[in-house]
């Protein structure tokens, strides 16, 4: 792993989205590395808690969406490094609100880049994408080369903002980096419900003594990233001058079955129960089957590979949402 300390400290950073489950880790990282942290953000979160609170209170703070073009403008100028977060997340919510889908995820990341463009072309962006993108896998474990074939507005939009980072990089010089993301989970999940990720919702309904809802048998198998080892990748990518107009997929490279996840939640927080329902229809036509990602551009080039596995993970994200 690399060590961060000497290159974030000091460093001017912007998270958009970073009173979100991803942005909050993040600024919580960037904090205890010693940089000047900025959070943008549409919403405050209406459950403040202790740990939200702790993090929170050590940032600037900066109320808006990022579609409105003055203030975006405004506070990416002086910016070293941005961690372009913001956006809506859900699938299956995607293919019901399209048109909006297309405002928030695509308006709203083209109005962030022309700002860097206009006022901050040498800053470095890191953008997570999704493993969505590649839609049914054909081979597996599946590499940055396999087709793309989005099965979601969701993943197609991801896929287009992928494109406007390196085409501004390309264009414009920044210095962008694209990750595709498997499943993160951890501490700090602001939202419950499968758009804000399928483990956290299994770990929450868990601790909380609510039925884990399974579709189908729960054998389809997936990348579970912890938290923390994404948070580290984000940061290796934005460090590494080798990673500028480049993609990496970032999971686990291990997987393990829906199933083997719900029983795993259960058996960490010592109740709940799981109850198998038949696939709803608008989750069955975006279900993409077995995922695991290939991580060995990401391990050769940003000398990243994850270092917690699924066990201690949920030990960790149970215990968490005990507190």
């Amino acid at each position: 792993m690399n060590n961060h300390n000497t290159f974030y400290s000091g460093k001017r950073v912007l998270v958009t989205g970073g009173l979100g489950f991803i942005g909050l880790n993040t600024c919580a990282r960037l904090l205890d590395l010693g940089a000047e942290v900025t959070a943008l953000d549409n919403f405050i979160p209406t459950q403040i808690t202790p740990a939200f609170d702790a993090v929170r209170s050590r940032l600037r703070l900066a109320v808006a969406d990022i579609r409105d073009a003055e203030k975006v403008e405004r506070v990416v100028r002086d910016q070293e490094v941005i961690f372009n977060l913001a956006g809506k997340s859900g699938a299956a919510d995607s293919n019901k609100t399209p048109l909006n889908d297309l405002d928030i995820n695509c308006r709203g990341h083209l109005t962030v880049l022309e700002a860097c463009r206009t006022f901050n072309p040498g800053v470095a962006i890191v953008f997570p994408s999704s493993r969505l993108v590649y839609g049914k896998p054909l081979y597996l474990p599946v590499d940055e080369k396999h087709p793309l074939a989005p099965e979601s507005i969701y993943a197609a939009h991801k896929l287009a903002v992928e494109n406007y980072h390196l085409i501004y990089g390309r264009l414009h010089g920044l210095k962008t980096t694209v990750l595709r993301i498997s499943n993160p989970y951890g501490p700090f999940q602001t939202g419950e419900g499968r758009a804000y990720g399928i483990a956290n919702s299994f770990i929450r309904a868990a601790v909380s003594g609510r039925p884990i809802i399974l579709f189908g048998d729960g054998s389809q198998r997936r990348d579970y990233l912890y938290i923390d080892d994404l948070v580290e990748a984000m940061l290796c990518a934005a460090s590494a001058p080798q990673a500028h107009g480049r993609i990496y997929n970032i999971g686990d490279g291990q997987g393990t079955s829906l199933l083997e996840l719900a029983e795993l939640a259960v058996a960490t927080a010592g109740q709940g129960e799981i109850v198998r329902v038949p696939w709803p229809e608008e989750y069955r036509a975006i279900e993409t089957g077995d995922y695991l990602s290939d991580i060995a551009l990401a391990r050769n080039e940003l000398h990243w590979s994850p270092c917690t596995g699924i066990h201690e993970g949920i030990a960790r994200t149970v215990g968490f949402y005990r507190r």
